[in-house]
């Protein structure tokens, strides 16, 4: 196309040259006013592309609610006993790993993981939990933005390392056993019982549990991320993510 519109040009201003037309010459300017207005048009169209539309809310929607069913499916059976709660950080990312690897192979634009993040917070605050979760996850959605903006939304491994910064989320949740008064842990015990209690409040007190949790979260979402990578192969191929 560029080779066709050269020899358009050439052949436009040749015939001006010998006739010395008014009109031959001028036939020659609106060619190169019309390439800025079509690289601006481009330019737009670029940016819209970019932009969450109404079915990537959607999806976000979609992938928030799925994640919060494995959420809940999984404190309501293997958080029932103190070692499952205190493993929920790990259990969690391996088992939430596929359904996640899919969402980052649907949308891939600026917002997807911040927008997530907030509206798991915020649906864990209203299931009876503490705005420790919203901040924390509010934290690593911006992180996780940053990084995989940096990769262009292009790099599944780096879709891979940055689910094992968002599955640190959760840990958020557990900040507040390490300041708990005693009223509060009596109130919890009346609930779960003195060894729910004990066992789960002297581990975040270790001074190393909860950065082991931290570490743990991290390392098992990059091996959820993996395994969704595994199961999810052909989604990722036709998304372009490699």
């Amino acid at each position: 196309m560029q080779t066709k519109s050269l020899c358009l040009m050439t052949a436009i201003s040749l015939s001006a040259a010998r006739t010395g037309s008014f009109w031959h010459k001028m036939a020659f300017t609106p060619i190169f006013i019309a390439k800025p207005q079509d690289e601006q048009k481009d330019g737009i169209n670029m940016k819209n592309n970019n932009a969450l539309n109404g079915k990537d809310f959607i999806n976000i929607g979609i992938f928030t609610a799925i994640y919060m069913v494995i959420v809940i499916a999984i404190a309501c059976t293997v958080g029932l006993i103190p070692i499952g709660f205190i493993l929920l950080p790990i259990i969690l990312p391996i088992i939430g790993g596929i359904p996640m690897m899919l969402y980052f192979t649907k949308i891939k634009k600026p917002g997807m993981l911040l927008i997530f993040e907030i509206l798991f917070g915020i649906v864990m605050i209203l299931t009876g939990m503490g705005v420790d979760l919203l901040i924390w996850g509010v934290a690593v959605g911006i992180i996780g933005e940053i990084l995989y903006r940096a990769a262009h939304y292009q790099s599944a491994n780096m879709a891979i390392f940055v689910y094992g910064v968002l599955s640190t989320c959760i840990c958020g949740n557990y900040i507040h056993w390490i300041s708990a008064s005693q009223d509060w842990l009596d109130m919890q015990a009346a609930t779960y019982g003195d060894t729910y209690v004990t066992t789960i409040h002297g581990f975040m007190t270790t001074g190393w549990g909860f950065p082991a949790m931290i570490v743990g979260a991290f390392v098992a979402g990059v091996v959820g991320g993996l395994i969704g990578k595994r199961v999810m192969k052909k989604h990722f191929e036709k998304s372009g993510l490699v």
